[in-house]
């Protein structure tokens, strides 16, 4: 599903300086600008960053500067590992491009051997006014270092932000959260996990302003079937309200108990 690359530092790759023109230079510039000081503001409020981003493979085409960490997050608490969407916020999103006719090869352990896609163009979708790209970077917490069910999930994530323009941020804000039941986070058709997507919390890092506009921290946290259908009736917000009075909070447990009592 993920393949790990070296970390971006930039996308004039191999190309001669002498070969791109000022304007291409200077898009090149503003785009590492965004990355650096989203890097510098993730590892004064998270952690630092590992030396290896995972990239999705069919989607090289569609988010070329973008993917996924796991992050030890020793600036939240000890023991907490991040799950982080990484460019969503880069200065070259909303997407351009989108892919189909993905085709996947895996080996017997499960493992991406190749893959294929169509590129083709798209227009941008609309964003909120002064966002950075898609205004958002999303993460997960839990206390579990190197699982893959969390990716799983980023994944399912950035496929219906860039490929399909869910428009998540927006939907939060109109809704003061957003559920999402039963997404299947393994080879296993039956892992499945339903979240609750809210805004970051304090002591969370909070939004922050970006070189192109504003960045904010969007949390998913797994929620039990009980919690899902309660929010429906009680709303996000209130089920968010209970995580945090229980002292659950933003971070994914997903073997814990419900908070709704009778």
């Amino acid at each position: 599903m993920l393949s790990k690359l070296n970390k971006l530092f930039g996308l004039i790759g191999l190309t001669s300086l002498s070969t791109i023109s000022c304007a291409q230079q200077n898009q090149e510039d503003v785009w590492q600008n965004v990355y650096d000081t989203r890097t510098q503001y993730y590892e004064k409020n998270i952690g630092q960053l590992p030396n290896d981003i995972l990239k999705i493979v069919h989607m090289a085409g569609v988010w070329p500067g973008g993917g996924l960490y796991v992050i030890p997050a020793d600036k939240i608490g000890k023991n907490i590992f991040v799950y982080s969407t990484f460019g969503f916020t880069n200065s070259d999103m909303p997407a351009q491009a989108t892919v189909s006719d993905v085709k996947v090869e895996k080996d017997h352990l499960g493992r991406t051997t190749s893959s294929s896609a169509t590129l083709k163009s798209k227009s941008p979708t609309s964003t909120p006014s002064g966002a950075a790209g898609y205004g958002y970077e999303l993460i997960l917490m839990t206390r579990e270092k190197n699982e893959e069910w969390p990716l799983w999930f980023l994944q399912w994530v950035a496929q219906a932000e860039l490929l399909n323009d869910a428009g998540i941020l927006a939907r939060v804000e109109k809704y003061n959260g957003l559920t999402i039941e039963a997404i299947q986070v393994g080879e296993n058709a039956n892992d499945k996990i339903n979240v609750l997507i809210t805004k970051a919390q304090k002591p969370l890092p909070l939004s922050t302003q970006l070189p192109n506009g504003k960045m904010e921290f969007l949390v998913a946290t797994v929620i039990t079937d009980e919690e899902m259908k309660w929010s429906m009736t009680n709303g996000r917000n209130e089920l968010l309200n209970k995580l945090i009075k229980s002292g659950v909070g933003q971070i994914s447990d997903r073997n814990r108990s419900s908070v709704i009592t009778n």
